[in-house]
C-alpha cells in the first residue's frame, strides 16, 4: 500500500505526485518514448489544500483577468460560490456572477444555454464553482469566449475536471464536445470533504471503472489497430491504486484522503488529455451510464451520479470478462452470426429502450458500419490470431468478487436494485452500450464473437 498523500498539495512540476506528467508543465510537454508522441497538457496549476480557495484573486490576476464571470449552481454557491464572491469583492475584482436557475442542473443544452445567455462579454475571465456539469459546461463557454478558465472544486466526483472536452447530452445522445481544460483547479478540501458522500463515492467509483476501460483499451488496440500508449496507461493505473488506497478514509470526510482523491482524478484528467482520447478513462462501463442517462432524459426514469453508476457497471462487466476468457472462438459460428443479424430490429429495440437518443446511435453506425459483415470479418481474423493476447489481458483484471468487497468496505452500491435497475434494463443497457460510438468495446467484442449476451450476462 501507498503512503497517505498530505492534503496540502500543490500541484507544480516538481511534485511526484503527478506519476511522470511533471515534464508536461514544467516544459509544456515531452516525447514518449512508449508512443512516439509528444504529450501536452494547458493546465498551468493545479492546488489542493485546505484554505486553496483564498489563492482565488492571485490567481486570476496571473492569469490576467481583470473581470471575472463567475458561473455557481444553488448548491455549489452556498458550498463555494458565496465565499469566491466575498473573496473577489475584498480583492477589488469585478465580476459578473450567474447562480443556474436548477439545483441539479442537467449537462445539456438548457443548462449551456443559460450560461449563454447571462454571459457577461465584458468579462476576461470565466470562474466555474461546482461539480462535472458546472465544470462541463464553464469548458464549453471558456473555448467559445476565448477566454482564460479557472475551476473551483466543490466535490472529488469526477475524473474529467482537467480534460479538454465536455461530457454532455445533445439530441438525447450523451456525446462528447469539444472544450478547453481549466488553466487552474483550486480544491479546498475544507469544502470538498463536506460534498455530500454520493458525490465522493461517485469520484471513487469513476476511478474504479478504469479497470474495465484500461484493459479494453489494450485490447481494442489490438483488434482495430487504434491508438494505445503504455505510458499514459501506467499514469492512469498509477492514479486508480491512489485513489483506491484512500477511498475509505475518503468516504468518511478525511481531509488527506479527500486531496489524495482529488489528485488522483485530476491525473487522470490530464492522462486523457495526453492521449487526446478519453479511451484512459472511459469503456463500456462509462457507456451503461451514458444510456441510465440517456433514458432518464426520455423518460424520467430514475438516474444517479455518473460515477456511481459506472463504478457499478464494473462488476457485471468483469463477470462478463470472467466467462469471456474461458471461451473457444468458434470461426464459423462468429460469421454465420454477423450474416444473418437484423440491424433494423436491433435499431427499432433501440428506439424503444433509450428513446430519441436512439437516433443519433443509429446515424453513427450509418457512418461507421460497426456491423459490416467485411470489416466484422476483418476483426474477427485479428481476435483469432490474437485470442491468448486477448485472454491474457481479461486474466489481468482484478476479479469482481475482489472489486465488490472492495465496494461492500466503502458503502458502494453493489446490486443493480440499488440503483433502482431491474434485470431486463441491466441486460437491454448492455445490449446496446457497443452503439454510444465508435469504440471498441466488451459487448462488440462478444458480437464479433458471435456470442449471445444472454450466454454471458
Amino acid at each position: 500500500m501507498m503512503k497517505m498523500h498530505s492534503s496540502t498539495s500543490e500541484m507544480r512540476p516538481e511534485k511526484a505526485g503527478f506519476c511522470g506528467l511533471a515534464p508536461l508543465l514544467e516544459d509544456g510537454g515531452f516525447d514518449c518514448p512508449a508512443c512516439g508522441r509528444r504529450h501536452t497538457v494547458t493546465l498551468r496549476r493545479a492546488v489542493i489544500k485546505r484554505g486553496a480557495l483564498e489563492a482565488l484573486p492571485a490567481s486570476l490576476r496571473a492569469l490576467g483577468v481583470t473581470k471575472a464571470f463567475l458561473l455557481a449552481d444553488p448548491n455549489t454557491w452556498k458550498a463555494a460560490g458565496a465565499r469566491a464572491a466575498s473573496l473577489l469583492k475584498d480583492a477589488g475584482i469585478p465580476f459578473t456572477a450567474h447562480v443556474l436557475r436548477a439545483s441539479k442542473p442537467a449537462p445539456d443544452e438548457a443548462t449551456c444555454g443559460e450560461a449563454m445567455l447571462y454571459w457577461d462579454p465584458s468579462c476576461d475571465g470565466i470562474v466555474g464553482v461546482g461539480g462535472g456539469v458546472i465544470n462541463d459546461t464553464s469548458k464549453i463557454l471558456a473555448c467559445l469566449a476565448r477566454r482564460p478558465y479557472l475551476y473551483v472544486g466543490t466535490a472529488p466526483s469526477m475524473d474529467g475536471y482537467a480534460f479538454t472536452s465536455s461530457s454532455m447530452e445533445r439530441d438525447g445522445l450523451k456525446t462528447t464536445i469539444a472544450a478547453v481544460a481549466p488553466d487552474v483547479i483550486l480544491a479546498d478540501t475544507e469544502v470538498l470533504r463536506r460534498a455530500p458522500r454520493d458525490m465522493i463515492l461517485g469520484g471513487v467509483g469513476d476511478m474504479a471503472a478504469k479497470y474495465v476501460s484500461l484493459a479494453e483499451w489494450r485490447m481494442a488496440s489490438m483488434i482495430t489497430g487504434e491508438y494505445y500508449c503504455a505510458e499514459v496507461a501506467r499514469m492512469m493505473q498509477s492514479s486508480v491504486d491512489r485513489v483506491a488506497e484512500q477511498a475509505a478514509a475518503a468516504v468518511q470526510g478525511d481531509a488527506d484522503a479527500v486531496a489524495a482523491v482529488t489528485e488522483g482524478l485530476i491525473v487522470a484528467g490530464l492522462a486523457m488529455t495526453c492521449a487526446g482520447i478519453s479511451r484512459p478513462a472511459s469503456g463500456v462501463e462509462h457507456y451503461i451510464s451514458h444510456i441510465r442517462d440517456m433514458r432518464s432524459l426520455a423518460f424520467g426514469t430514475r438516474a444517479d451520479w455518473h460515477g456511481i453508476q459506472s463504478g457499478w457497471a464494473v462488476l457485471p462487466s468483469l463477470r462478463i470478462y470472467e466467462k469471456l476468457r474461458t471461451v473457444t472462438p468458434d470461426r464459423e459460428r462468429a460469421l454465420a452470426h454477423a450474416r444473418d443479424f437484423d440491424y433494423a430490429a436491433h435499431a427499432a429495440a433501440m428506439r424503444s429502450f433509450i428513446g430519441p437518443g436512439a437516433e443519433a446511435m443509429i446515424a453513427l453506425e450509418a457512418k461507421e458500419k460497426k456491423y459490416d459483415a467485411a470489416r466484422h470479418a476483418v476483426r474477427l481474423e485479428r481476435i483469432l490470431s490474437r485470442w491468448d493476447e486477448l485472454r491474457a489481458e481479461m486474466e489481468a483484471m482484478p476479479s469482481a468478487a475482489s472489486v465488490e468487497a472492495f465496494y461492500r468496505s466503502i458503502g458502494f452500491p453493489t446490486k443493480a436494485e440499488e440503483l433502482g435497475m431491474t434485470e431486463t434494463e441491466v441486460f437491454e443497457s448492455f445490449r446496446f452500450a457497443g452503439d454510444i460510438r465508435d469504440k471498441y468495446v466488451l459487448t462488440r467484442l462478444l458480437w464479433d464473437l458471435g456470442i449471445p449476451l444472454e450466454e454471458m450476462l
